[in-house]
This record gives C-alpha cells, structure tokens and sequence, in this order.
C-alpha cells in the first residue's frame, strides 16, 4: 500500500488480535531519519492487539515492511497522529494519544486451522514536510516539550541576568575590563546556541 504524511507525524499500524514474532524492516532517505516502536502485546477494551509507531524525521520516500507470525484470522488499521489534520483532509478522531486519522484498512486475513502462518505488510510511505508561510517560519515543539523549553529558557535567563547585573555595578563601582566584557558576550552567545540546540532536539528537526 502507500501512504503519504506529514513529517513529525505518528504513523499507527495496529493489527488484531496479538500476532507473534513481530520485526520492522526499513529504508529511508537518512540513516536517522526514522524512529520505529514496536510493542507485540497491548491490550485496549479486552482486546488485545500488536501495535507499530513509525516516526519520520525527514522528508522523502520510506519503504516499512513489518513481518510476523500468526495462527489465525487477522486485520490491521493504518493511521496517523497528526498536529496538523488540513494536511489529510479529513476530519480527525480525538482519543487519549492526540487528534489520530484513520487511513487504511481494516484489511487482513481469515485463516483456516491453527498452524502458523508468517505474513508481512508492505507500506510505501511518502513523507512530506510542512508548508512554510510568510517571511519566517517556526516550528514548535508538543506542548509538553513546549513547558520544558520554556522552564529551560527561564533557568538561563536567570543564570545571565545575575552575572549581567554583577557586571553593571562592577562597571558603576570599578570599570568593566575589556576582558570581563567579552566573556559576557561569549556568555550570552553561548546560551542563546544551547538554546537553539535544545529546541531543535525537542521538533526533531
């Protein structure tokens, strides 16, 4: 099958019931620019069910191949956690883990007997990045890394405006040697680079 998302958004592949021997193969346009979770036994209203989180990080085409083994009937839904449901078109369900769209399935199998079959789901993914608008574009991160962020910016704020206000009397008292004024600035530069270092680690960019 192929789909097409958006960057930083959660592609869900849940199959039920529970299958065995789970694995996820795949390709993509950098070495890290895909995360993948795997859990093999969930349980959700007495169901129980496999589940595939697949995270890209870049734009391009990824190619999923998720392998297993199962002994009876089966049939898998594929969809996605979204920040931005315009992108799909559709109107989003809101559950527990974000606004989520459902984009294919269910589709499976119904097995005879009970031996054990092995089976794989092939998904093409097209992974396209968001639409910049005007003369700057941001990115934020959750709200949850957002609050992080925010207590992080505050902790270094706090920590330059002591030394700058140390500076400021120093200066009014004694002068503020040329030297003294430069680490000031190599201070400041610094936070404002481990901010941005911060920021960029929290969108995953």
């Amino acid at each position: 099958m192929e789909e097409s998302m958006l960057i930083d958004d959660t592609l869900a592949i849940e199959i039920r019931p529970a299958v065995e021997n789970i694995r996820v193969n795949y390709s993509s346009p950098k070495s890290s620019g895909i995360r993948v979770a795997v859990f093999s036994n969930e349980t959700r209203d007495m169901y129980r069910f496999s589940l595939v989180y697949v995270m890209p990080r870049t734009e391009g085409a990824y190619n999923i191949v998720i392998k297993f083994n199962s002994k009876g009937a089966w049939n898998c839904t594929v969809g996605v956690y979204t920040r931005k449901s315009e992108f799909y078109k559709k109107s989003p369900i809101m559950t527990s883990s974000g606004p989520y769209i459902p984009l294919s399935g269910p589709f499976g199998v119904t097995a005879k007997g009970d031996q054990t079959a092995d089976y794989e789901i092939n998904i093409i993914l097209q992974v396209e990045g968001e639409d910049s608008s005007g003369w700057f574009f941001i990115k934020f991160p959750t709200p949850v890394n957002m609050a992080l962020f925010a207590i992080i910016s505050f902790a270094v704020a706090y920590f330059n405006a002591f030394f700058l206000l140390d500076a400021y009397f120093k200066n009014k008292v004694e002068g503020l040697s040329k030297i003294r004024l430069a680490l000031l600035v190599l201070m400041l530069l610094a936070s404002i680079y481990f901010l941005y270092q911060i920021h960029v680690f929290m969108v995953g960019e």
